[in-house]
């Protein structure tokens, strides 16, 4: 199983004026397309997903509309609470273990959580500095079912590194 876990774009600053439920914050319309111009680059690298899994939260929820629109996608993408506040390793990677085990499954997801997911599905300690930038992607392969410390990290990309590449 590859997992590719993609951080959502930039969002709006905190404001309990504007979104009295930080989980409304929508992305700016810089975030948007600074996105979409990372998802033309994943497309042209070869990075490809079966499935398309994203945290319920507003600014997660448009990033992966975004991947969905830039891949084509012909479905919505799935909503999964464990990607959100209920985020834990044990609790992702039981989510992962209801795709098929050779499949390519995208999250979409937040920080801190994805970078210590990161680190922990390919075994490393906390502290290890491993960081997913904001519509920053990395990819961790599974030549077993995925679980914590057994992946390799493939790839982990920053949207800088990724717009060159899409340029």
């Amino acid at each position: 199983m590859d997992v590719i876990l993609i951080r959502h774009a930039k969002a709006g600053n905190r404001d309990p004026n504007s979104w009295p439920d930080d989980d409304d914050r929508p992305l700016t319309a810089e975030g948007q397309a600074e996105h979409r111009a990372v998802m033309r680059a994943a497309k042209k690298m070869g990075i490809k997903f079966d499935f398309l899994v994203t945290s319920p939260l507003k600014r997660a929820k448009e990033t992966a509309d975004i991947i969905a629109s830039a891949y084509r996608w012909p479905e919505e993408p799935q909503v999964a609470a464990e990607l959100g506040h209920g985020y834990s390793v044990a609790a992702v990677v039981k989510l992962l273990a209801k795709f098929p085990p050779a499949s390519r499954v995208a999250l979409v997801g937040h920080e801190p959580d994805f970078s210590a997911l990161t680190t922990a599905l390919i075994g490393g300690k906390a502290g290890l500095g491993l960081q997913i930038k904001k519509s920053g992607i990395a990819g961790v392969r599974f030549e077993g079912p995925a679980e914590a410390g057994a992946g390799t990290l493939l790839y982990l990309c920053k949207p800088s590194q990724l717009r060159k590449v899409g340029a």
